[in-house]
């Protein structure tokens, strides 16, 4: 099996659950205002895998579900499942639990972790699974909506990144048909990080490339363009985003690239026994 193959399997899904607790923080605040418990299920297709805007030399396009409980008390539980379009490889299981809260009309936070299986066909690499817990705190400063990620990825050694996203959301004024919301949310994206990440996929390294995988670079930047129509409990969302990697080491063939996103999802509130 390729090297980069096996990476972009066991650290995609862990990227993909961060992006949705950004989304998560996006519309927070409306369902902190509800009061309400809600499960919301969601579907979803990118047109290529990458994970801090790597995809290790692969084109591989992945299809993923997501099942999630939303607590009024901000608590959040969720579970996954992922499969990559290619023969290689098979279904990807993931859990997961975190805490949203609104400080303020401006500020909020959140914490989580997420823990993903991989397939029984990686387990000669001693890393069929891996987790990762993140913290964030999210400012909207009037320009734009601004959030800084702090993760830590649990291997042997671990990893440590930071990610900054700024955004801002418009919508138009009146409903289309049916009173749908439509919207967009021009998003940049910056990712910080080490990379010892590579160990897992069985790479040979010199000395050098050895303790560059130590060092806190640039990982990558992404621009993406989501554009939502949303209903009362469903909404479908298309992104096409642009990936850009950054400082990539010479045995990795990431490359720039062009990705579009496909996603679904249906809210379902949930009334509290009297």
């Amino acid at each position: 099996m390729k090297k980069g193959l096996v990476l972009l399997f066991l650290l995609h899904a862990l990227y993909a659950n961060l992006c949705s607790a950004q989304e998560l923080e996006s519309k927070g605040d409306s369902v902190a205002i509800d009061s309400g418990n809600y499960l919301i299920a969601s579907t979803g297709f990118q047109s290529k895998a990458s994970f801090m805007s790597r995809d290790f030399g692969q084109k591989i396009p992945i299809f993923s579900t997501e099942l999630l409980f939303w607590h009024r008390s901000g608590v959040y539980l969720s579970t996954t499942l992922s499969r990559f379009l290619t023969t290689d490889l098979s279904w990807q299981k993931g859990v997961g639990a975190g805490f949203f809260k609104p400080l303020s009309s401006k500020l909020d936070i959140d914490f989580s972790y997420h823990h993903f299986f991989g397939a029984s066909n990686l387990n000669s690499t001693g890393q069929d699974n891996l987790g990762m817990a993140q913290g964030t705190i999210g400012l909207d400063w009037g320009i734009l909506y601004s959030t800084t990620q702090a993760m830590y990825l649990v291997n042997s050694p671990g990893d440590f990144f930071i990610s900054s996203r700024h955004s801002r959301y418009f919508e138009l004024d009146q409903p289309i048909t049916g009173g749908g919301i439509l919207s967009v949310e021009p998003r940049f994206s910056l990712f910080l990080g080490t990379s010892n990440y590579y160990r897992i996929g069985g790479y040979e390294f010199t000395r050098t490339q050895y303790l560059e995988t130590q060092r806190f670079t640039a990982q990558g930047l992404e621009m993406a363009l989501p554009i939502t129509l949303s209903y009362s409990k469903v909404e479908f969302q298309l992104e096409p985003r642009w990936v850009i990697p950054t400082q990539v080491p010479e045995y990795d063939t990431s490359s720039a690239r062009f990705q579009l996103g496909i996603k679904a999802s249906y809210t379902l509130p949930l009334k509290r026994s009297k």
